[in-house]
Formats: structure tokens, C-alpha cells, sequence
């Protein structure tokens, strides 16, 4: 599948391609690894009897990020990977299918407070090893099953980052200024919660804006998509960071 192509928005130079993760020969390995990792896991496998060419749908948290996981690392020549905040907010223009569906980012958020999903919270905060004032989005984490009260806990992987977002201290609009999102007042709706509390999810929230409210992280329906990115930068990172992965491991034997 070396010359795989995702289909999505038309190409344009300055704009990568971005489109919904699907049901062909990609689709079918990367959801047979997921279903074979999470087997018997309510609301994380997916039987959905898809059609070829069908979109993956039933977007979750550990579903994006198990697919996101074995893309990496069973295709990191692809350059394919999940979209992360500030990418949907910098490409909002060129998302397809933005008014009629919902897609999960590649990336959880972290408020201050204790809240909802603590325990999960407590283990991601144990994973990157910091701990900050304002809300952190993390992106980049693995997933695997577990036998608690979800079916999954998170891990860290060679790509799992935390920065600081400020900008989801409250709602909002948001705005790409070549770094990070910044608060604006044009740009990309933000929700957050008031109590600034708990683990929670961070996903596209149709055509509204970027949701960063909800703390259900097994919800999901039909219309939930499984958007990714492809990008030559994407694949080249991809591979150093495998090329480095590999050259750890041959250390420590």
C-alpha cells in the first residue's frame, strides 16, 4: 500500500488532502488490528457491516485513536494520521462533509480541576508528566483494553505531545496564527466547560466548532467520521520518529 491516496478535498498546493478514513483495503486492515484488539469491548469494537467504500462512522475517543495508533505504526510510509486541534481549525475551509457529520481529533483535553473521567485523567497526566494551570490538549496517545469501566485506558506513544491551550479556558472563537490557536473574534467556534474540570474529549463538532464540553468518551453515531491528513511533512515524521523508535530498541538488547 506504499502508494496509497486518500481521497478527500480536492488538492490544492497549500492545503494537504483530508478525508474520511474508509472502508477500502486501508480501511479494512486498519479496522480488522482495531476490532482484533478490542474484542468484545461495547462501544469500541465496530461490527458495522460496511460496504466498500463506505466511510467509517461511530466515532469515539478510542476508536480514533486506536486507528490512529495502527496507522502509525503499520504505515507510517502512508503519512496518514488524525487530524490534531489546531488543523481543523487552520483547514476548517477545506474539511469535507463538515455540515453533515462529527469527527473526534487526534487529541484529548486536560482541564485543571478534577472532574469527569479521573481516573483516565490521573493516568494521561502520569503519562506526559506534567501538570499545568490551564487546560492541556494531548495529542498523539495510544490506547489498549482494559477491564475497567471503560474498556480502555490510554498510553504514551513516540508522538504524544501536551500543550498548553488557553484558548479553551472559556467559549469562544478561535483563530491559526502559523503556531498555535489563539482566542479571536473571527474564526472557529470553541466549547468548553464553565467548571474547567475532568478529562475530556475534543472533537469537530459538525459545522459548529471545536467541542471541547463532553466527557462521554465511548459516545458515538452514525454520522461520527474518522477524518485523517496526508502530507509529505506528515510521512517524513512519521518515519524519523519509527527510524529513531527502532534505533532505541536495538540498544536495549
Amino acid at each position: 500500500m506504499k502508494d496509497y491516496q486518500l481521497r478527500g478535498n480536492p488538492v490544492i498546493q497549500v492545503v494537504p488532502v483530508m478525508g474520511n478514513l474508509i472502508y477500502d483495503e486501508l480501511g479494512k486492515e486498519v479496522l480488522t488490528r482495531h476490532n482484533e484488539n478490542f474484542k468484545g469491548k461495547r462501544n469500541i469494537e465496530d461490527n458495522f457491516d460496511y460496504k466498500e467504500g463506505q466511510p467509517l462512522a461511530f466515532s469515539n475517543t478510542p476508536r480514533v485513536l486506536s486507528y490512529a495508533q495502527i496507522l502509525r505504526e503499520r504505515f507510517p510510509g502512508l503519512g496518514i494520521r488524525g487530524l490534531k486541534d489546531f488543523e481543523v481549525v487552520q483547514y476548517w475551509n477545506a474539511i469535507p462533509e463538515k455540515g453533515s457529520t462529527y469527527a473526534d481529533t487526534n487529541s484529548i483535553v486536560i482541564f485543571p480541576k478534577e472532574g469527569p473521567n479521573e481516573d483516565l485523567r490521573q493516568k494521561v497526566l502520569g503519562i506526559i508528566g506534567k501538570k499545568s494551570k490551564l487546560p492541556l490538549v494531548v495529542s498523539g496517545l495510544g490506547v489498549e483494553k482494559a477491564d475497567n469501566n471503560y474498556g480502555f485506558t490510554f498510553v504514551g506513544t513516540d508522538f504524544t505531545e501536551a500543550k498548553e491551550a488557553p484558548y479553551i479556558k472559556q467559549d469562544g472563537k478561535v483563530s491559526f496564527n502559523g503556531k498555535e490557536l489563539v482566542q479571536s473574534e473571527e474564526g472557529v467556534n470553541v466549547r468548553t466547560p464553565d467548571s474547567q474540570s475532568g478529562l475530556r474529549w475534543l472533537y469537530r463538532d459538525w459545522s459548529v466548532g471545536l467541542d471541547a464540553w463532553g466527557g462521554d468518551l465511548l459516545g458515538s453515531y452514525v454520522p461520527g467520521r474518522v477524518q485523517v491528513i496526508q502530507d509529505l511533512q506528515g510521512r517524513t515524521e512519521n518515519l524519523e520518529v519509527l527510524a529513531k523508535s527502532l534505533e532505541k530498541q536495538g540498544e536495549l538488547k
